[in-house]
Order: C-alpha cells, then structure tokens, then sequence
C-alpha cells in the first residue's frame, strides 16, 4: 500500500455498529468541544454520567444531616464511575479536591481557621455552580484551591 494512500478498510470496532465502540474509535478530540457560553463540553456524556456527576456536587449539602460521612457518597460515586466517563471522573476529581482542601483548613489552627471563613461562602456558591456545569455536561474548576488529586 502506497503511504500517502489512506486505507479503504474500516476497523472492526466501527463496523459494529454500536455507539460505544464507535465512540472508541474516534480521535479523543473530538469527544470535547467549545461552547458557545465560552466552557468546554463533553459531547458524549449521557444523562446518567451528567446527574451523577452533578449529585457528586451537590452530595455535601447533606453534611448537616450526616455528619462527616457526607464526602463518602462523593467518593464511592467517583471510584464507581470514572472509568466510564471523563465527565464524571474530571467532576469527581474537583469535589475530592474540595472536600479535601475543606479538611485541611479545617484541620488548621488559627490559619486556617482563617481562611476556612473566607473560602466556606466561596465553597458554597461553586458547589451550585459546578452542579450546574455538570448538568449541562461542562467542565468546572473550583476557585481557590488545593488540587492535590491530579
């Protein structure tokens, strides 16, 4: 075969059929793409990766009703499901990262303390936001903190 010249044959995996093995085969470019709000999007995101990574959100508001247990149900639904999604394992990526820098400063003497008041408001508000983005199958960063899931 001349290398110039493209090959007539598709894979196996294409002739299948099936969306996600069709899905496999293309270029991992072009599953993301920019909004025209200016975010960029996951164009292959089902509604159930786009709710869970939105409940992974939304989960800590309930701290109040269970107490520390709170960042369990976000972690239990990161570690479930980030292998079938880049969505959900890039949104579960930013809430342990959050509940993470939520402990540290409160762990925190004095410091921290400090701080926590300052980025609790904060904290709040981007838990909405990043629910929200995760509903509409967007990628959302959380401001002011530590990313020490990479």
């Amino acid at each position: 075969m001349d290398p110039i010249q493209a090959p007539t044959s598709t894979p196996a995996a294409a002739t299948t059929g099936s969306a996600t093995a069709a899905a496999a085969t293309r270029p991992s470019l072009e599953r993301w793409r920019l909004a025209p709000n200016g975010r960029v999007r996951d164009l292959f995101a089902t509604d159930a990766h786009r709710v869970v990574s939105a409940a992974m959100h939304l989960w800590p508001f309930f701290i109040a009703v269970v107490g520390p247990f709170a960042v369990l149900v976000p972690l239990v639904l990161w570690l479930a499901f980030r292998k079938s999604s880049p969505l959900v394992d890039d949104h579960g990526r930013e809430c342990m990262n959050a509940q993470l820098t939520l402990l540290i400063l409160a762990l925190v003497p004095c410091i921290g303390w400090l701080a926590l008041i300052a980025w609790l408001p904060v904290s709040l508000v981007s838990l909405v936001r990043g629910a929200v983005a995760a509903a509409s199958g967007e990628i959302f960063r959380y401001p002011a903190l530590i990313r020490a899931i990479r």
